[in-house]
């Protein structure tokens, strides 16, 4: 089985790609970022974003995708429409591709808590996800902040899935 986890931006998107067993262990992880030319339109980045997303759901064919969900950032408020319209347009692209099932969103805070402690900034994130165990064996150390961050939504995903299958796996 394989998931996807992505860290949604307007500009880069971590992803996160788990291949996972019938018991919901790791059996490979990778990731990578998408980056989108800045100097491009909002709109005709979103639209590149949203085939790249449509391709990848295509060629991987994921059974779960985890995203982050939308937040207002306090030092960039502005920024939560464009965010949103990320995260639709993801899911938007997942849905025509795999169907309307199998899409969770996390808040940061919940990833946050889960992997590291609620308030972690990103060298906290990278620290607590480089110590999980199961995770590190695959990880690189040439990972982005927004893989990581990928990372992280997904193996809070995993979690959930391990303690709650009957729920999630319907």
């Amino acid at each position: 089985m394989v998931m996807i986890s992505i860290d949604p931006g307007t500009v880069t998107c971590g992803v996160a790609v788990w291949v996972i067993n019938d018991r919901f262990f790791i059996k490979d992880l990778y990731s990578f970022t998408i980056y989108i030319n800045p100097d491009k339109e909002l709109n005709k980045r979103m639209n590149d974003l949203y085939f790249i997303f449509k391709d990848i759901f295509n060629d991987i064919e994921p059974f779960h995708l985890a995203h982050e969900s939308g937040f207002i950032n306090r030092f960039r408020p502005q920024a939560y429409g464009p965010i949103y319209t990320t995260i639709h347009l993801i899911r938007q692209a997942y849905i025509e591709t795999m169907g309307d099932y199998g899409m969770f969103a996390y808040p940061p805070k919940m990833v946050k808590s889960v992997v590291s402690k609620g308030t972690a900034d990103k060298d906290d994130m990278l620290k607590a996800v480089t110590g999980i165990k199961e995770v590190s064996c695959f990880l690189t150390k040439k990972e982005s902040e927004h893989e990581i961050d990928a990372i992280a939504i997904g193996y809070t995903h995993l979690l959930n899935i391990r303690n709650y299958p009957e729920i999630l796996l319907v």
